[in-house]
């Protein structure tokens, strides 16, 4: 078998996961990132899905495990979710990542293969980033080099070598900083999506995972994916592909998903570059707040590695562009 080439792996661990869930009526997302907020507290991954399928919204973050139980009772002020902190969890960014689904694909086999179950997963434009228990890491690790390749780096030992002694460096960088106009590289949009959200029972991960993996066979991109894993051992899935592949994917999925319940609908997405959520607090709320204030209920989120990637109804496209750009600021770009 072929490996498949990557740039790079990054591992960001000593982190704390907090989950909640609540009626899909309610705006969840927007208290919990005005709570964490207020508080100052950064995140490093947040994945929010608006209807989980079965009339629940689900948003995952993850934060440092010294601010975990502050997260934990901050999430808990709102009395209508039911909220969950795991701590000791690490992680996971493969790059680049292209929006092509191969990558997903293989990793959504590797962790079935080794019969690990992904606390989160979480696209951005340029990375895929998979949240784990920091105890299945190893596995993951060793793992990744029976299915990619990367340079330089022939095995875990490598890796691990060339690794050893930048922990520390990578968390020096991270810092807190203020700013008036919170700053983007780019604010683009991409109309046209059709968003499809899949519940799989554990066993048919690995097969979804075959499934991405022909779809890019077939020429199709995935500009967007965030999934969450359920204590009732099953993982909800949240992606999108463009409308004009509707026709390929529902193939595909019928083929190798027969058993899956799925559902899609119209949508458009839009993707913030260089947002630093993870150095900068109170990122998320700005965007949560600015799409409130326009009335808009975003349909899914993820924020991953440098990336903020937002997806809508299609028809609330032109007024979320408008609502994010009054809340962050493109330098060059005519206002």
């Amino acid at each position: 078998m072929q490996k498949i080439q990557l740039g790079g792996i990054k591992i960001l661990d000593g982190q704390s996961r907090i989950e909640s869930s609540c009626d899909r009526a309610e705006n969840g997302l927007a208290r919990i990132c005005r709570q964490l907020g207020a508080e100052r507290m950064n995140l490093s991954l947040l994945i929010h899905m608006a209807d989980d399928g079965k009339g629940k919204a689900a948003t995952t973050l993850c934060t440092e495990s010294c601010c975990g139980f502050t997260g934990y009772y901050l999430a808990k002020l709102d009395t209508a979710s039911v909220v969950d902190v795991l701590h000791n969890v690490g992680i996971l960014s493969t790059f680049p990542h292209d929006r092509r689904p191969r990558l997903t694909g293989a990793l959504l086999e590797l962790l079935a293969r080794e019969r690990i179950h992904p606390i989160g997963m979480a696209s951005s434009p340029s990375a895929m980033s998979v949240l784990t228990p920091a105890a299945d890491m190893k596995r993951v690790i060793d793992g990744l080099f029976e299915t990619f390749e990367l340079p330089d780096c022939r095995s875990p030992l490598e890796w691990h070598a060339a690794y050893l002694g930048k922990e520390q460096m990578f968390r020096d960088v991270v810092g807190s900083y203020e700013e008036q106009a919170i700053k983007v590289y780019a604010i683009l949009d991409q109309p046209g999506l059709d968003l499809w959200t899949f519940r799989l029972n554990s066993m048919w991960m690995g097969h979804m995972g075959t499934a991405l993996k022909e779809m890019d066979g077939l020429g199709v991109k995935m500009p967007f994916f965030v999934a969450h894993w359920y204590q009732d051992r099953g993982l909800i899935a949240t992606l999108c592909f463009a409308a004009s592949h509707r026709e390929d994917v529902r193939r595909v999925i019928d083929e190798r998903l027969p058993y899956a319940a799925s559902s899609h609908q119209d949508a458009a997405a839009v993707f913030l570059h260089g947002p630093h959520f993870g150095d900068r607090h109170g990122i998320a709320n700005e965007l949560t707040t600015s799409l409130q204030e326009a009335a808009i209920k975003p349909l899914a989120l993820s924020c991953a590695v440098h990336s903020i990637s937002v997806v809508l109804k299609s028809d609330n496209l032109r007024p979320g562009v408008h609502a994010i750009s009054t809340r962050f600021h493109v330098p060059g770009a005519k206002s």
